[in-house]
């Protein structure tokens, strides 16, 4: 009987620390998105992400967002690649960090104050593409020189390179409605 016994706790002992692995295993899966759900369309770029690096949202909310908001955007060499890409929401296409630099200076300099309230921000990496992406969705309130302000919704995708630097950026706006 104590054999008997002896050879169940053993048993249940082993199913445990079995069951604890699978458990982990899928802890550790539930990062990835999966989609095996057929789409009625072909994505293009991606469907396959997982979240990505936290140190990148904090990278792009201080460097894009914060230093917009302060007009404190001397730094933007620390975290913007010499060859980056921008489209703006106003369909212009800026290449390069000096001409983004001096973009962004001559816009922030129209408005006397800046107010920024982050919705959502999301880094995510593309495991087929082995890319590192930050999604932010904002709402920014403007005020320019005659105290005059504008509400908008601002969403922006950002790739970060493999030197940790933005190299991409696309950016979408609309002026925000009163529900």
């Amino acid at each position: 009987m104590r054999k008997f016994l002896l050879l169940l706790l053993a048993a249940t002992i082993i199913m445990s620390c079995n069951n604890e692995a699978a458990k982990t295993e899928a802890a550790n899966d539930s990062t990835m998105v999966k989609n095996d759900v057929p789409l009625p369309y072909t994505v293009s770029y991606s469907s396959s992400f997982k979240m990505g690096n936290p140190e990148y949202s904090a990278m792009i909310l201080q460097g894009s967002w914060k230093d917009w908001e302060m007009n404190t955007m001397d730094n933007m060499k620390s975290w913007v690649a010499d060859t980056i890409t921008v489209y703006h929401s106003d369909n212009a296409m800026v290449k390069g960090i000096d001409s983004l630099a001096a973009r962004w200076k001559r816009g922030r300099a129209k408005y006397s104050a800046v107010s920024t309230t982050i919705d959502a921000v999301m880094p995510v990496y593309s495991t087929d593409k082995n890319e590192n992406w930050v999604l932010v969705w904002a709402t920014e309130i403007d005020t320019n020189s005659d105290g005059k302000k504008d509400t908008s919704s601002v969403m922006e995708t950002w790739r970060i390179n493999k030197d940790n630097k933005a190299d991409l950026l696309y950016q979408f706006d609309r002026a925000k409605r009163k529900l």
